[in-house]
């Protein structure tokens, strides 16, 4: 664990920083456009071009191992800063350029995600995925606590290219902790002589996740949840700005809010004794986070409601991301986890930008002028959402909290989903659903391991001695350290 907490604490200042610029740049392109489609445009590009990169990344992760992996990642978010702090420097920033480099820095940060929930079930046992994926959630949740108070402090006294600067220190120390810790030597994976295995790996994943019903469903919940969250993100900084005069320190107080129940969300998760049956935690959060989250902010205005309803929403998001994660990691095998794990982004972030997408345009060409010329969705809902400027943006959070809620349900009413831990078994079992040519079956999805050196600079209680072939139905890293 000591080799995890490490890495983790240089990936909790790298995503302080990449908050604070986040935050920065949000609030120069609303000042400088006055458009919600803009600000979607911004983080729309970021999202496109990790779902683009997401299938080839996960061969890539698998093949080139974890701590090039992440290092990769981090230096790409180095020279993405560098770029916008030119920009700034000169005075040559503008909207399209800085679009630009959030979409280069969009597709170096896709292989976050894959290498670290490898990394997880390669170095830790499975009784320790929870906690780690909880502690995941806190790399989320903590830095917005107080990146964006500090962004605000540092653009209001000296700038945005002060932001730019910090930020860039923090990425610095997370690239020097993945340099200072042993992680487990890259995969060596079967070549193929026709040179096309590592077209057919980045498909892997896709076909390992779309043959199992279980899966697939819960990906599709997944899917809408990201969808809903994605619509609530890009309408929350224009819904408060418009409603409380341009007041960006009630805007960073309202994200740091959240911040603090998402914090106490990934605490709990932490600590807390895993349940037997972790779906229905998930499922449960996904209401808890579209009732509270997106509903309730269809209602009113004012700091009360809002600090309320993005601090129970925030609360609620840990349990579904480590609560699900934790199952991913038990099921899918070690050997093929980096491809699955990257088709699972190519779908959630897939979501992510059809929400960036058609949010700011519902906003700008189809709810808010409803909500002016009284007329349409916004005036059925008028007695919920109210009107003038900020009603349609507040008919977003209602309709898309529904469409939440729904998702749910279904999972609830599924058995695929609903017994998904019953009915798959964990990885290193025999899986009597796999398919015939799946990963499960299919030769050059075989791995070989190479031995792992030591796993921290303490040393790491947990790390196995050693690692020999590793098939794609091999026994689980757990039960070789049980073997130690």
């Amino acid at each position: 664990m000591a080799a995890f907490v490490v890495i983790w604490l240089g990936q909790l200042l790298s995503a302080a920083g990449t908050r604070m610029i986040n935050f920065a740049l949000a609030i120069w392109v609303w000042q400088q456009t006055g458009r919600a489609s803009d600000l979607a445009l911004l983080t729309l590009m970021a999202f496109a071009a990790t779902v683009v990169v997401s299938p080839m990344v996960g061969s890539l992760v698998d093949r080139i191992g974890q701590r090039t992996s992440i290092i990769v990642s981090d230096v790409g978010s180095v020279l993405t800063t560098v770029a916008a702090l030119v920009l700034f420097a000169t005075g040559a920033a503008s909207f399209w350029p800085l679009v630009a480099v959030n979409t280069i820095s969009g597709a170096f940060l896709a292989f976050q995600y894959p290498a670290y929930a490898k990394l997880i079930t390669l170095l830790l046992v499975k009784e320790q995925y929870t906690r780690a994926n909880g502690m995941l959630s806190l790399v989320r949740s903590v830095p917005a606590i107080f990146a964006p108070g500090i962004a605000g402090l540092l653009i209001a006294y000296s700038g945005i290219w002060s932001v730019l600067l910090v930020a860039l220190a923090s990425f610095g120390i997370a690239i020097v902790t993945v340099l200072l810790i042993a992680l487990p030597k890259r995969p060596e994976i079967q070549a193929d002589p026709g040179g096309s295995r590592f077209w057919k790996d980045s498909i892997l994943g896709f076909r390992y996740l779309f043959r199992r019903a279980g899966f697939l469903g819960m990906q599709a919940i997944l899917f809408v949840v990201g969808l809903v969250s994605a619509m609530g993100f890009i309408v929350l900084t224009p819904l408060v700005l418009i409603k409380a005069d341009n007041n960006e320190a009630l805007l960073g107080a309202i994200n740091s809010i959240g911040a603090v129940g998402g914090a106490l969300g990934a605490l709990l998760v932490s600590v807390l004794r895993p349940p037997s049956r972790k779906i229905w935690w998930i499922l449960g959060a996904s209401i808890v986070f579209s009732l509270f989250g997106r509903v309730l902010m269809g209602f009113g205005d004012g700091l009360v409601l809002w600090a309320i309803a993005w601090f129970v929403s925030w609360m609620s998001v840990p349990f579904v991301e480590a609560y699900s994660l934790t199952i991913w990691q038990q099921k899918i095998p070690p050997a093929v986890q980096g491809r699955v794990f990257a088709a699972m982004q190519f779908i959630s972030q897939l979501a992510l930008l059809i929400g960036f997408s058609v949010t700011g345009a519902l906003i700008d060409r189809v709810f808010e002028p409803q909500a002016r010329e009284g007329y349409g969705l916004v005036a059925l809902f008028e007695p919920v959402v109210g009107t003038g400027p900020g009603a349609g943006m507040k008919l977003v959070f209602l309709l898309s909290g529904l469409i939440g809620i729904a998702a749910a349900l279904y999972g609830i009413f599924a058995r695929s989903v609903r017994d998904l831990e019953i009915l798959v078994p964990d990885h290193g079992a025999a899986d009597p659903s796999s398919p015939e040519g799946d990963a499960a079956s299919d030769p050059g999805t075989q791995e070989k391991v190479s031995p792992i050196v030591g796993a921290s600079l303490a040393g790491a209680e947990h790390e196995p001695a050693s690692l020999t072939d590793v098939p794609s139905t091999a026994s689980t890293v757990n039960e070789r350290r049980e073997d130690r």
